[in-house]
């Protein structure tokens, strides 16, 4: 990613971050956005790994348009972000289709204990949300089995594990209560793990450079 592009991500971090402390909804609304733009032009389109990480960062970006206090169109947000986990699913299944049913274990596991804990509470968004755990725990698992492709990959995996994160804060805070800065970590764990995935398309120089 070029300086310039490390510049605009940043100010849209810092922008949103300022709306949101601030309470200034429109800055909010327009900086959200930012971080995800930047990435997507920066993809380099060489491969069909790369084009499916760019679709999936398309997604993610109107689910971020989605979810944005100005829009909160929750289930339309949690739609658009499945199909992003279902892309990347289809790109990391590019660097590996080993099956490794083994190795899924741990991440079902946690999968299974986190949608239990929430489920008393989620309603008629039982169904929706089973569904969404049962993707983003697969998508942790695929993303864990072609870690061993490069040190980029092992970035992607990386990556996938801050997007549970931060999902998993995102469903504690809808669904469970609130806790101290759970936007904020929710924000912030979330553009970690978007930047990695992105990172993990990036040049065989830059991987030299790792």
């Amino acid at each position: 990613m070029k300086p310039i592009a490390y510049i605009f991500f940043f100010l849209g971090v810092a922008g949103f971050f300022y709306g949101y402390e601030t309470g200034n909804l429109l800055i909010q609304t327009i900086s959200k956005p930012i971080p995800l733009i930047v990435l997507i032009v920066s993809v380099n389109r060489k491969t069909q790994y790369n084009n499916l990480i760019i679709i999936g960062l398309i997604l993610s970006l109107i689910g971020d348009i989605l979810l944005a206090k100005a829009v909160d169109q929750f289930l339309f947000g949690l739609i658009s972000f499945l199909a992003a986990h279902v892309v990347y699913i289809f790109a990391f299944l590019k660097k590996s289709k080993r099956l490794a049913l083994i190795d899924s274990v741990p991440f079902y596991a946690y999968g299974t204990i986190l949608f239990f804990f929430l489920q008393p509470h989620l309603g008629n968004m039982r169904i929706a949300v089973l569904f969404y755990v049962i993707v983003i725990t697969t998508m942790l698992w695929r993303s864990f089995v072609q870690r061993k492709n490069s040190k980029l990959a092992l970035l992607a995996f990386i990556g996938a594990i801050f997007f549970t994160i931060s999902d998993t804060f995102i469903a504690i805070y809808r669904f469970y209560e609130a806790f101290p800065f759970d936007r904020e970590l929710t924000i912030t764990t979330y553009w970690i793990a978007q930047y990695l995935i992105f990172t993990s398309t990036t040049s065989r120089k830059v991987k030299k450079a790792l």
